[in-house]
């Protein structure tokens, strides 16, 4: 944790530079159900690479999670609503990330961190939550003033009580986000591609990144996402702005 911490403190003020890429590998491209050929053209579309300008088409994005980070800047509250799930998060206040490619590459998300006490409801989760080779499936969580007060899950479920209580932070929600590349379609069992699939939101339980506004501590960060493309809907201080895997055109 230490460690995770200094990581985190430098890349807010400025003075950690990173960039992280994953390799495609024939490991990866089993966990993620492909041929090694599949895979190679699963990592090149995310990354934009098979066009002929790719430069241009990350700098497209770049406006697009501009244009949504901007947006919900101005908002106090999001409410998720789907098949299992209404959640609700108070944002107010709290910057909004914008990640194009200078972190993580393929990259295409905005993030927050919710105000610690002010998450209520519940989550189901359509993908499994997978951590450091491990994974729970089904998962979902209820939620009483930013606190996990429920917690199940059709497979895994005790290695996912042991991770939320590894500390007290490790209960309240660390990171909010929006998936916005519209090239990631498919469930890898890989996060860096996963939490930027287009349509879908995912929530990391511990950690939050200072730079948001969020100080909630904890040794874990677990990304977990869930798919919003089949009827999902989100609202922003109660107007509908986000349904079936897009934003509404006022908004982006």
């Amino acid at each position: 944790m230490p460690l995770y911490d200094l990581q985190r403190k430098r890349a807010a003020e400025g003075s950690l530079r990173w960039c992280l890429v994953e390799y495609p590998t024939a490991e990866a491209a089993e966990d993620a159900g492909m041929s090694f050929d599949e895979y190679v053209d699963f990592v090149t579309h995310a990354g934009f690479l098979h066009l002929a300008d790719p430069v241009a088409r990350w700098r497209e994005l770049r406006g697009e999670i501009d244009r949504v980070a901007d947006f919900l800047e101005q908002v106090d509250e999001l409410r998720v609503v789907s098949d299992g799930t209404d959640l609700r998060l108070g944002v107010g206040g709290r910057k909004w990330v914008r990640s194009y490619g200078h972190r993580n590459f393929p990259d295409g998300e905005t993030y927050t961190g919710p105000v610690e006490d002010d998450v209520e409801g519940t989550i189901r989760f359509t993908f499994p939550g997978l951590y450091r080779g491990r994974e729970a499936d089904g998962i979902r969580l209820r939620f009483e003033r930013g606190e996990v007060v429920e917690a199940t899950a059709d497979s895994g479920e005790d290695f996912l009580r042991q991770m939320i209580d590894m500390d007290a932070g490790a209960r309240r929600v660390g990171e909010f986000a929006f998936g916005l590349n519209e090239f990631v379609q498919t469930f890898t069992r890989n996060t860096l591609y996963d939490e930027k699939m287009g349509g879908t939101v995912h929530l990391a339980l511990g950690a939050s990144y200072p730079e948001t506004g969020s100080q909630n501590e904890s040794a874990l960060h677990w990304d977990i996402v869930c798919d919003l493309r089949d009827g999902g809907e989100v609202y922003a201080d109660g107007t509908l702005v986000y349904r079936g895997g897009r934003f509404l055109p006022n908004v982006a």
